[in-house]
């Protein structure tokens, strides 16, 4: 009998530090005007189609950055539900956005994923934080989700047979839509089953972005498949297609023959089962399967190179090597793209995860061999026709209320039923089933300004709540500027912040200068340094981070500290920057970043020995290790080059950096030809 429990995890954990207090509006807003048609599409052919650029959203704004981690873990309780038959044990983890955390094949005795020991957040999300591993869900914009390091709502109910049913849903703040997963795992079944619901409740066109996020063990031979001749993947800036089997002259069928980190979107052939199987020399692995709406399959390599083997490293524990791909399934061909959603629709799909076993000599063959030997493995378990069968039986069970709800995720899609409410709109379009319980302090200013026209009161020393970017709100906003909140310095701080964000300058300089006339505060003067920055005045962006650091009691936040050493060295004040940095207090002069930009500032000033110290530590034996280093940032790897050029080692000497200080996943010319 299938089995649906909570318990505890005990794991290493990272302290995840909670939210940066600052808003993330330094990128730059898209330019409605600007011609999306500029780049791609010359490279691909007339009837590719793809939504290139379309829906894009820069930064996380108006969620709130999640980079306060560190690296150090502990053992720590974890929540986590369980989905278990005879044949298949699921692991999931709420407060990861739901990840799924393991699928252990009970009787081959093997996990079916890339299983990480730890939970050790890493800068590859949206909002930065990220963990390695499992099999996340992505929906929203483009990236790994907002969800993704956050708790979700979660509910158990159950199938109509009385199969236990695990539901997992949230309100996504961006695209301001509804996403419910209802996870099922029959008994005797091979599968376990990840029934998705996104509902789009809004009178407009609604850019969408869908990817399930599998990350599986990479081991020498293992080959991927999938019913597709032809990939896309990125040539510079542009997208260009090649032949399944050979991107310059290699196989990319098998990921280790991969150098660099690399996107592989595999152009899925219409009428055919939609599927990706990652199956190793045997011919067993995982395989994933969907009905027809899941277009897109992707693969994804960091490369078999010491960078990408460094990085594999640095998501897990310090002394395992962590080695894995990810194999992806999405709602569009690539992920340079987001689907348009019709108003007041909704969108429904079903997934199955499970193992295959096949004639190795097939899955390793001829392509159209192996492609037929996975088909027929697939058809054993489910065919395409019976999947969508299930999509459709399950529907009753997906548009009924949880019997229970048995953790609590944030309070926005309760604060969104509320604003509907007061608006006298249809509460059907917001899923009257999913249940989203109260509003949290989160939401405060925000129910607040719902029902009595201003954001209330707020300390200017205090770090502010939320944000908020949605368009009904900034004209409650704008109301409450010219009337109730004509004096209050946070409701013109956080309207100013939404100019800031949407690139509308002088109205968010005005905004901005005028909150701190109001209530001088750290905050707006941060913005102001972010507006300085926009404008090209960097000297200018400088010295209000460094005023609002000042403004900020206590001797200011680790993020307003970080944020003036990275705009002193952005304004080439290396000297102001180091006498800044030795000044911090002992807590903030520990973190990595800023010991990282003190270095390229020292070594600019030709302290060689200074930078090399922050780099390896007074006693020469302790490498710098950046918690937030971001994907793709080579920054470390460069500080050791330039220490060595400064040095007077010739650049054609120089020899190869420490393997953990090497972060290159890119080309090199000496390992690739085009």
């Amino acid at each position: 009998m299938t089995k649906l429990s909570q318990i505890k995890l005990k794991i290493g954990c990272a302290d995840f530090g909670g939210l940066n207090p600052l808003p993330d509006v330094r990128p730059t807003f898209p330019d409605p005007e600007r011609d999306w048609s500029d780049r791609n599409v010359s490279l691909l052919d007339e009837d590719d189609g793809l939504f290139t650029d379309y829906g894009d959203h820069p930064g996380a704004f108006p969620y709130r950055l999640q980079d306060l981690y560190d690296r150090s873990t502990q053992k720590r309780s974890v929540d986590a539900v369980v989905l278990e038959n005879s044949r298949l044990k699921a692991v999931f983890i709420p407060s990861l956005g739901g990840k799924l955390w393991s699928l252990f094949d009970k009787r081959a005795k093997r996990e079916l994923l890339y299983r990480n020991s730890l939970i050790r957040p890493c800068n590859l999300a949206i909002r930065n934080a990220w963990t390695a591993g499992g099999i996340e869900w992505n929906f929203g914009f483009r990236g790994h989700s907002p969800q993704t390091c956050s708790t979700v709502h979660t509910a158990v109910t159950a199938l109509s047979d009385g199969t236990p049913v695990l539901r997992f849903y949230w309100f996504e703040r961006v695209r301001c839509c509804v996403v419910q997963m209802d996870i099922f795992l029959p008994e005797r079944s091979e599968l376990l089953y990840v029934r998705t619901r996104i509902t789009n409740p809004n009178a407009e066109v609604v850019p969408v972005y869908w990817w399930s996020n599998i990350a599986v063990p990479q081991n020498e031979g293992d080959r991927v498949i999938v019913p597709a001749d032809d990939v896309y993947t990125s040539k510079g800036p542009d997208i260009a297609k090649y032949p399944i089997s050979d991107f310059r002259g290699l196989d990319m069928t098998y990921p280790l023959n991969c150098i660099i980190a690399k996107d592989f979107f595999w152009k899925t052939l219409e009428n055919k089962p939609r599927y990706i199987a990652q199956v190793g020399k045997d011919g067993y692995g995982l395989l994933e399967t969907s009905t027809s709406r899941l277009l897109g399959r992707k693969l994804f390599v960091w490369g078999n190179s010491n960078g990408g083997r460094n990085w594999m490293n640095y998501l897990t524990a310090d002394n395992e090597d962590g080695s894995y791909d990810e194999i992806q399934c999405g709602l569009a061909h690539t992920q340079y793209e987001c689907i348009p959603m019709p108003p007041h629709t909704v969108w429904e799909w079903l997934e199955s995860y499970g193992s295959i076993t096949a004639d190795p000599e097939k899955t390793h063959g001829n392509w159209n061999d192996a492609r037929a030997e996975v088909e027929r493995c697939l058809t054993r378990k489910i065919t395409p026709q019976k999947i969508e069968e299930l999509l459709e039986a399950t529907r009753p069970m997906a548009k009924s209320p949880a019997e229970k709800v048995i953790i609590r995720g944030d309070g926005w899609g309760a604060l969104e039923l509320l604003r509907l409410e007061k608006a006298g709109a249809a509460l059907g379009l917001m899923c009257p089933h999913l249940d989203f319980g109260p509003a949290s302090d989160e939401q405060s200013a925000w129910v607040s300004l719902l029902t009595e026209g201003t954001v209330g009161e707020h300390d200017p020393l205090e770090a502010p709540a939320s944000y908020m970017y949605q368009i009904s709100w900034t004209v409650m906003l704008e109301k409450a500027i010219d009337g109730k909140d004509s004096s209050n310095w946070y409701a013109h701080y956080l309207l100013g912040t939404i100019r800031l964000y949407e690139g509308r300058i002088q109205e968010a300089r005005r905004l901005l200068d005028w909150s701190n006339m109001l209530a001088p505060n750290p905050w707006a003067t941060y913005c102001l340094a972010v507006l300085s920055e926009k404008t090209g005045d960097r000297e200018k962006a400088a010295e209000y981070a460094l005023n609002a650091y000042r403004r900020h009691s206590g001797g200011g936040s680790s993020s307003l500290a970080a944020e003036c050493i990275r705009m002193l060295r952005s304004a080439k004040k290396n000297e102001q920057l180091v006498s800044f940095y030795r000044s911090l207090p002992v807590s903030l002069k520990r973190s990595s970043r800023l010991k990282l930009y003190c270095a390229f500032a020292e070594l600019d000033l030709g302290h060689i020995e200074a930078a090399e110290t922050l780099l390896f530590g007074p006693d020469g034996n302790t490498v710098l290790v950046v918690p937030d280093i971001r994907e793709g940032e080579e920054s470390v790897t460069r500080l050791w080059f330039l220490i060595q050029e400064k040095k007077g080692v010739p650049r054609d000497s120089i020899a190869e950096p420490p393997q953990n200080l090497d972060f290159r996943v890119a080309a090199r010319s000496s390992e690739l030809t085009d």
